[in-house]
Parts: C-alpha cells; sequence; structure tokens
C-alpha cells in the first residue's frame, strides 16, 4: 500500500509539473501581503507546534498566481517537513521590494543540508535524504524552480548541514 501510494504522488507531481511547464505564464498584479496570508491559510492544521514569522510588505508584484502558489507551496511544504524534528520548529517567510524585483524567502531552522550538492536540489527527481526519513517525491524543488523561471524570477539556497535551510526567490516588483 505505501508503494502503491508513493507511486501516485509520484505521478501526480509528475503530471503537475507537466502542466506548470506548457501552460502559458500569465502575468497579473498581485497584493504579496494578502497572496501569502491566504496562502498560510492551506497550513492551518500543520503549523500548530511551529513558530510561524511572516514578515511581509504590503506592495504589489507582477506574478503568474499559480506559478508563485506553486512556488511557495512547495518551499513552505519543504520547510515544515524538514524542520519537524527541531526542539522548537520555526519557519520565517519574509519579503522585500526593491529595484524592480521583490525577493520572497522562505527560511527554516530545520536539518539543513550541504551546500556541495547544491547544484542537484533544484532537479527532478534528487534528493539528499531518504524517503523512509522524509517522504517526498523529489519533485517539489523542480516544481519551485521551474514556476520562477517561467515568471522570469529565479531561485537560491543558503544552508549549512543541521542548522536549517533558506530558500529565495526573485520576482518583479509591480511599481504601480
Amino acid at each position: 500500500r505505501a508503494a502503491t501510494k508513493h507511486m501516485t504522488d509520484l505521478i501526480e507531481d509528475l503530471l503537475a509539473y507537466s502542466k506548470l511547464e506548457r501552460r502559458t505564464p500569465s502575468s497579473t498584479s498581485v497584493r504579496l501581503s494578502t497572496f501569502i496570508s491566504n496562502l498560510l491559510g492551506q497550513f492551518q492544521d500543520l503549523v500548530g507546534n511551529v513558530l510561524l514569522i511572516v514578515k511581509v510588505d504590503d506592495f504589489h508584484v507582477n506574478a503568474d498566481p499559480d506559478a508563485l502558489a506553486i512556488a511557495l507551496r512547495n518551499l513552505i511544504d519543504n520547510a515544515l517537513k524538514f524542520s519537524r524534528h527541531a526542539s522548537q520548529p520555526a519557519i520565517e517567510i519574509s519579503a522585500q521590494a526593491g529595484d524592480g524585483n521583490c525577493i520572497i524567502s522562505v527560511r527554516d531552522n530545520g536539518i539543513g543540508f550541504d551546500m556541495r550538492f547544491y547544484d542537484k536540489i533544484f532537479e527532478i527527481f534528487q534528493r539528499l535524504h531518504r524517503i523512509e526519513e522524509y517522504p517526498g517525491t523529489g519533485i517539489g524543488l523542480a516544481m519551485v524552480h521551474k514556476a520562477m523561471e517561467r515568471m522570469g524570477g529565479r531561485v537560491w539556497a543558503e544552508s549549512q548541514l543541521g542548522n536549517g535551510a533558506g530558500i529565495g526567490e526573485r520576482c518583479v516588483e509591480d511599481r504601480n
């Protein structure tokens, strides 16, 4: 049953990745503070014992709302997954506007990863941890990368093994 469930999840994630890759990107003005607040509502049942810090200024960005939601959903899901064994799990979501760009970051105090493997983490099916320890399909960060690429942005990560991870995204600020 577990193998069947994993295969189903894998197929669903591959389909989602394929749809993301094929869909025509859109761009609309998104009020980021409201957008992130609404997105966090989807995680309400999962953040019970997590110290959640949100530092998002009230500004608009030009983004594909579906692609931005996919990217942030995967980043928040990873932050929850990899910080769950911390004595006090903590996740910080921040966003800053400047120079025509916006930088959104999701940081956690989880297990982190060795930066020697940085080149692998945004590739499809590349995992740094055993599936028995941390479930997943190995597609989440590849979807984040693809979503940001399709919006004309970029994604990067910073980490230290045992000291959590931070992943940032750069998107276009709406100056209106």
